[in-house]
């Protein structure tokens, strides 16, 4: 049992999560929550300008939405599946399916 322990925790496997794992929750979570931000202010002044929304800043913001939640999703060990730039990065949720509507 204890080779089977030791075979484990060195696996550079888990290693290289753990990093990953800390780099996505340490500083993209901060890049993430400056982005968000930005585009919130952004759209507020486009609305109070214009009364719509740009459809520029809803697209992007559902991109960083989704890849938010593929980020949550490997840190949180719900998937193996690394997020970009290891894999696409994420479309936004398809905002006129039956899911989405309230």
């Amino acid at each position: 049992m204890d080779e089977l322990k030791e075979k484990k925790i060195k696996n550079p496997d888990y290693w290289v999560r753990l990093l990953l794992v800390l780099l996505y929750f340490g500083l993209v979570f901060y890049l993430v929550r400056a982005l968000v931000g930005i585009a919130l202010v952004l759209q507020f002044v486009i609305v109070a300008l214009s009364g719509k929304t740009n459809h520029r800043v809803v697209h992007f913001t559902g991109n960083l939405n989704q890849f938010s939640y593929h980020v949550l999703q490997y840190v949180t060990w719900n998937t193996d599946n690394r997020p970009f730039p290891f894999s696409d990065w994420p479309g936004p949720i398809d905002r006129d399916s039956d899911s989405f509507k309230s």
